[in-house]
């Protein structure tokens, strides 16, 4: 992928936990949006295509402490189509510090079998131009 895709999210209060960190389960609900907004920003046909996308799998490794009080970037740094799965690669930085890096992989339903399917070509001509 030669141009990242990034995103800013603002840490609201009720994410962080009793040290003050952000949760885990709020980074994990943080790279679930910055998957969808790069997938819209991919062009796909209508509003209603991220609902034929299921996560198969979501690996996150916390490196550093993430905190509320400061913005949030998150980068996508890398996406790789498969026949019918889409692997996402991130990473959120806060401070210009890496905080949190994680992989993600989709795989594209059809709509009416609920089957695994074939990415779209449009989408991989898209995804190969970024």
């Amino acid at each position: 992928m030669s141009s990242p895709y990034s995103i800013t999210i603002s840490p609201r209060f009720y994410e962080t936990d009793a040290l003050g960190h952000i949760n885990n389960a709020s980074i994990a609900a943080w790279f679930e949006v910055a998957r969808i907004s790069f997938v819209e920003s991919l062009g796909e046909e209508g509003t209603e295509s991220t609902l034929h996308w299921v996560l198969a799998s979501l690996h996150i490794d916390f490196v550093a402490e993430t905190f509320y009080g400061s913005d949030v970037i998150a980068t996508v740094t890398d996406a790789r189509a498969g026949n019918s799965s889409l692997t996402i690669v991130c990473e959120m930085s806060q401070g210009g510090k890496v905080t949190v890096r994680g992989t993600a992989v989709l795989v594209h339903l059809d709509a009416a079998t609920k089957a695994p399917s074939r990415l779209p070509e449009g989408l991989r001509e898209r995804l190969a131009a970024r």
